[in-house]
């Protein structure tokens, strides 16, 4: 039961983080950003899957930055 509750944990953990990146000014002003949907079934996926968001957030980010 306490792998459980450390994995739902973690899940909520990277999906708050990832709420309140996509919840700051400079964010919804970018031109990408203007049609994201962001709402309650995305959270719940992101709890759930949050081992392949970290993949696939930290694979885009890193292709971002050394562009």
């Amino acid at each position: 039961m306490d792998i459980l509750l450390n994995y739902i944990f973690i899940g909520f953990s990277f999906t708050f983080i990832v709420d309140f990146i996509l919840n700051l000014e400079s964010m919804k002003k970018h031109p990408k950003m203007r049609n994201l949907i962001w709402g309650w079934n995305e959270r719940i996926v992101g709890i759930l899957f949050w081992p392949i968001a970290i993949i696939i957030f930290s694979i885009s980010f890193i292709k971002s930055y050394f562009r």
